[in-house]
């Protein structure tokens, strides 16, 4: 029978590695208490486990939105009422506009942008390759 790994999809590397480093410590006081002979060893695992590692796991989730809304967000929309400005003042045309607007949207986040940028880029090769191609076709009809 096969072995199946669920893991959430909003955990990522670093709430992983906090979850690890936290019951490892819980593991380690809870047993080193037991080992030099105290009585209520138990209460170090009920602390890490239901008190320190929910606290450390949403701390970590707190920085993670706090940091992804203070950089995308705010550049995505000084990015559009700069576009909206040069709209207002007629230097965009219609089209341009609602093209950089989309550009804009597409690119959101770094990943989005590298998608975006290949894409450009390997456009821009095929079309070098098809006028590549006409030319040579255009030479040998000649």
């Amino acid at each position: 029978m096969a072995e199946t790994h669920v893991s959430s999809d909003d955990e990522g590397p670093v709430e992983e590695m906090v979850t690890g480093a936290v019951s490892a410590g819980t593991f380690l006081v809870g047993f080193g208490l037991m080992f030099a002979g105290v009585q209520f060893f138990w209460v170090a695992f009920v602390i890490g486990f239901a008190g320190i590692l929910p606290m450390a796991l949403g701390l970590v989730k707190y920085k993670q939105r706090q940091s992804e809304h203070s950089t995308g967000t705010d550049e995505t929309g000084e990015a559009l009422e700069a576009l909206r400005q040069r709209y207002a003042r007629g230097e965009l045309t219609d089209e341009e506009f609602d093209h950089r607007v989309e550009r804009l949207l597409e690119t959101e986040s770094v990943p989005d942008a590298k998608k975006y940028a290949e894409r450009i880029e390997v456009g821009t090769e095929r079309d070098v390759e098809t006028r590549r191609n006409e030319r040579e076709l255009e030479l040998e009809r000649e």
